[in-house]
């Protein structure tokens, strides 16, 4: 085994916490972060956008080698990839995995906001987006570089029991750890702790979690489509570390949403449970976990 490839990968689930994670490892003195968090490089499959398709260019996102450091990043295509685990494993046989889980009722609903925030999603109302999804997949649209039509098949991504079976099917169960949105609402520095732990780290003593990637609405749909592009070509013109910009423009564009905007109408919220019930039965067993309040219906996104 190479010592260059990475030790540490959070694969996801999509709007469940990676990002907040990533953030606040990246700040740890044992961890040295990819740059971008979220290369995809291992799910070619999925990812509609990569950062490095080559392993040269996979390993320059980590900076050079410093020894006690481990090599982490946080690409949250990999849980629903077929190709990403069986990869990681053959570049690195002790690599350790941590998913990040949430309702996928809640799940659902956000990611589709996300979505609409990057002008990935044209179909801005989320019980249209979902109604839609037969339709969708019986004549999918054309993949792009910046865009994969399977992304708007919401129940296929946040059928998250499914997603973890197949990864513990490959995967011992010794290097995965899982890690619940609730939890870390509720307990941050628990969470984290529990996480250095198992990724051999020693405690840094962080005190402060602040929340990232939280839901924002485009104020302009037509700006959101711009700045996703935007991003996606500086990213192929002039790859490397990123300026800025494009944080700064998601935060002038975009807006934090109204009460009336982050609930779901109760009928839609019932029948997204249903849809799910079965697969939270799957993933409470698979992580021993009582799930059960994940069947009574959610409204949150």
């Amino acid at each position: 085994m190479s010592p260059a490839f990475p030790d540490l990968f959070l694969i996801g689930a999509p709007k469940c916490g990676t990002t907040s994670l990533a953030a606040w490892l990246a700040a740890h003195p044992g961890v040295a972060m990819s740059d971008p968090k979220e290369p995809g490089y291992y799910a070619p499959d999925v990812a509609s956008s990569r950062a490095a398709t080559t392993e040269a260019a996979y390993l320059g996102l980590f900076g050079p080698s410093r020894p006690g450091r481990i090599r982490a990043e946080a690409s949250t295509t990999y849980l629903r990839s077929r190709l990403a685990a069986p990869a990681i494993l053959a570049d690195n046989p002790a690599a350790r995995f941590v998913v990040c889980l949430r309702n996928p009722v809640e799940m659902a609903a956000s990611v589709h906001a996300q979505l609409v925030r990057a002008g990935r999603e044209p179909e801005r109302e989320f019980a249209r987006a979902w109604a839609l999804q037969m339709v969708r997949d019986r004549a999918p649209a054309p993949r792009r570089p910046d865009h994969n039509p399977a992304d708007w098949q919401y129940a296929k991504m946040c059928r998250l029991g499914a997603q973890v079976a197949d990864l513990l099917s490959v995967v011992p169960r010794a290097q995965v750890h899982f890690v619940f949105l609730d939890d870390l609402s509720a307990d941050p520095r628990g969470v984290y702790t529990r996480l250095l732990a198992f990724a051999g780290l020693a405690d840094d003593g962080r005190r402060a979690f602040p929340v990232f990637n939280r839901r924002r609405v485009p104020r302009v749909p037509a700006l959101a489509r711009a700045g996703h592009l935007a991003g996606i070509l500086r990213r192929r013109v002039a790859p490397g570390r990123a300026t800025g910009l494009g944080a700064w423009f998601d935060r002038v564009t975009t807006r934090p949403p109204g009460p009336a905007e982050r609930t779901l109408e109760p009928g839609l919220a019932r029948a997204l449970t249903e849809t799910f019930r079965a697969d939270i039965d799957v993933l409470a067993r698979l992580t021993g976990r009582n799930l059960d309040h994940w069947r009574v219906g959610a409204g949150a996104r």
